[in-house]
């Protein structure tokens, strides 16, 4: 079977269950960096390569080109294409961030309007106007007076937004037609990558323009790419099989590239397949989340700050535990956003884009 045979659907597929599983995860490896006090690794880093999470924003970045490439043919214009990106991310980000700083006011140390300035002021603007990911508020402090992180998972949602700029970019120039996405796009992509995993490479742009910027290349070698397979996964639906002893076989070759340190890019092609094997081959016999609501945004935008309070009022001694109470504090909070935020603008912007009927001749 290939991806071009199975249905693209919503109703047909469970890629709603999928994202759903994808912000979980995050929860899962923010949980043990919480309580054991461990920063970029937890119990199943060493077998992988990666943290669980890893895995997790590197599937929703695959899901997203996968997803919104086949947007942008279907409006034919990149300016109406950024805007139904916006409709989608930004209502539900914005309230997100009202909502972290309305609860920030009661456990900060800053007096009266001295909290929305500096770093609050700066969390919303940043966060808000997808510039950079910023995690503090003015004096909502942790651990013996220092900032705390009230939300570490926004640093995705810049990227994400550069990505759809690049993507509609190659729209605006004429590049993201599917022959050219095939042969020009994704070779030029994948081509790029390879060549900036070159440490020679990396160290020349070092001693030229700093290690920050190779800090944001990295990150950029990372998730581009693996929005870009995307993409391209759809370009080449008709040709790419689909079978889980596929997924089996990449998972082996992950294992082997990370036992010799070059797993990055085998990653991106593991998880790729992996969400398209979990969100279609799956519905093959259980349609599932089809006509679910999507809480996945909401819960990856809500679920550290939830985190820290629950951790705050309940210290748990274990990650599971708080992984646990976090998916269950925060799925209510995701539900509201979904029903009373994105849904209601996602469909507004639906009503407007709509053609209008054309009048009957008894109605002229």
């Amino acid at each position: 079977m290939r991806l071009g045979d199975l249905s693209l659907k919503a109703e047909d597929n469970n890629f709603t269950l999928v994202r759903l599983i994808l912000a979980s995860a995050v929860i899962y490896t923010h949980s043990y960096w919480l309580v054991l006090g461990v920063s970029e690794k937890d119990d199943l880093s060493g077998l992988l390569g990666a943290t669980v999470s890893t895995f997790a924003v590197d599937g929703f970045f695959f899901l997203s080109g996968f997803l919104v490439y086949p947007s942008l043919l279907r409006l034919g214009a990149a300016g109406k294409f950024l805007i139904a990106r916006g409709a989608r991310l930004w209502p539900g980000l914005f309230v997100s961030i009202l909502a972290t700083v309305a609860g920030g006011a009661f456990v900060t140390t800053a007096a009266g309007l001295a909290y929305l300035g500096g770093d609050t002021a700066k969390f919303v603007l940043m966060n808000g106007t997808f510039l950079e990911g910023f995690f503090n508020l003015t004096g909502v402090t942790w651990h013996g007076g220092e900032l705390a992180p009230v939300n570490g998972s926004l640093w995705t949602l810049p990227w994400e937004a550069r990505c759809y700029l690049g993507l509609a970019f190659l729209g605006f120039v004429g590049l993201t037609r599917p022959a050219l996405m095939k042969w020009v796009v994704l070779p030029l992509t994948l081509a790029g990558a390879f060549v900036w995993d070159v440490p020679a490479v990396q160290h020349l742009v070092a001693s030229v323009a700093g290690d920050g910027v190779v800090f944001k290349l990295n990150l950029a070698d990372r998730l581009w790419p693996l929005f870009a397979l995307g993409a391209g996964a759809y370009a080449w639906r008709d040709r790419i099989p689909m079978r889980w002893g596929i997924l089996a076989l990449l998972f082996v070759a992950l294992l082997v590239a990370n036992h010799f340190g070059v797993g990055l890019h085998v990653r991106a092609f593991f998880v790729g397949y992996l969400v398209l094997c979990c969100g279609l081959l799956t519905a093959q016999r259980f349609r599932i989340s089809g006509r679910w609501p999507d809480y996945s945004y909401g819960m990856y935008i809500y679920a550290f700050p939830v985190m820290m309070v629950v951790q705050g009022v309940a210290h748990f001694q274990t990650y599971p535990a708080l992984a646990l109470a976090n998916f269950a504090g925060t799925l209510p909070l995701a539900a509201l956003s979904w029903h009373f935020v994105e849904k209601p603008v996602l469909d507004a912007f639906k009503r407007r884009r709509a053609p209008r009927a054309e009048p009957t001749a008894q109605a002229a």
